[in-house]
């Protein structure tokens, strides 16, 4: 169902609002446990570990989730990952040859935030989901806030501020920021373009106020905190999902339906060399280690890189 069609009926927005967050926390009894019983990170089963042999890339790993959503290496271990669909989110500890199912279930976690300044600031997003914790994931908390619309398709955190975010909400088609963690939040214009059912987001790693956003093949960018923006060149292709490097600001990879492709400092776009081609879902880099990517694509196969890109999966991933 569309956030769109969540919006009919004849309740008041607020009341309709309340009301989500109340059915959400009742199916997602995560959400209200103590700091001692919610443990995110409870591993659930296991998975064995298995080499896809793809073109030349080779997999680590395929989800057998129904959609491939989101991605994020954790800052604080570049061997753990998070991954987020619309049933829940998986974690690996392993560097993505093994996954498991946390806690987190009958949650669509279509976007994933850990604040690189301080990873005790997490966010997970998506059709009706906005959640933070401040204990590094410990404790999960669904505050009530002034945000119109909760169906989100594009989130990001800054890298350096906890508590500067980003989000597209798609039933509204509007951009909001929030300066404190997500208890309030501010409209802002949306960049040029058709933006329509989703808009990837990031943010620079040296200056909060500096957004990226993927609008079809074009890349745009804020320097004012998204009240104004410009058009840049984008790779060709439409972008899917966006990453900023953090030690080499400027750098930006892109998950698209060409493939992956890399943003140099200077503006310049290189398809990165992932076989066989085709539509990249997710993608992300490591906070402590530049040169180790992942992605997913519409297969569900995840690849990692230890190189930037130039080469993916294998054992020395």
């Amino acid at each position: 169902m569309s956030g769109r069609e969540r919006r009919t009926g004849h309740a008041p927005g607020a009341a309709r609002r309340a009301a989500r967050r109340q059915a959400t926390t009742q199916r997602q009894p995560w959400l209200r446990r103590s700091a001692v019983a919610a443990v995110l990170l409870l591993l659930i089963g296991g998975a064995a570990w298995w080499f896809f042999g793809r073109g030349d890339s080779v997999a680590l790993y395929r989800f057998d989730t129904l959609d491939f959503h989101s991605l994020a290496f954790d800052p604080t271990d570049p061997q753990t990952l998070y991954f987020g669909h619309h049933q829940g989110m998986k974690m690996s500890r392993d560097g993505g040859k093994t996954w498991q199912d946390t806690v987190v279930r009958d949650a669509d976690v279509m976007q994933l935030g850990i604040a690189v300044s301080d990873p005790r600031h997490r966010y997970l997003a998506g059709h009706g989901l906005f959640v933070f914790s401040r204990d590094g994931g410990a404790t999960w908390e669904q505050p009530a806030t002034n945000l119109p619309d909760y169906d989100l398709h594009g989130f990001a955190v800054a890298p350096s501020d906890p508590l500067r975010l980003y989000a597209f909400a798609v039933g509204v088609s509007g951009l909001f920021t929030s300066a404190d963690g997500g208890l309030t939040w501010e409209q802002l214009p949306l960049p040029p373009g058709d933006v329509a059912g989703m808009l990837p987001l990031a943010v620079a790693p040296d200056d909060p106020l500096h957004v990226y956003a993927g609008v079809d093949d074009v890349l745009t960018e804020s320097r004012d905190g998204g009240k104004t923006w410009q058009s840049l060149p984008g790779p060709g292709a439409m972008i899917m999902s966006l990453a900023a490097s953090i030690t080499n600001p400027g750098t930006l990879y892109a998950g698209t339906d060409d493939g992956v492709w890399v943003r140099s400092a200077d503006g310049a776009w290189e398809r990165l060399p992932l076989t066989p081609e085709g539509v990249v879902m997710a993608v992300a880099v490591s906070a402590d280690e530049p040169e180790q990517v992942a992605v997913v694509d519409q297969e569900g196969y995840f690849y990692r890189s230890s190189d930037g890109g130039r080469t993916w999966g294998g054992r020395g991933a």
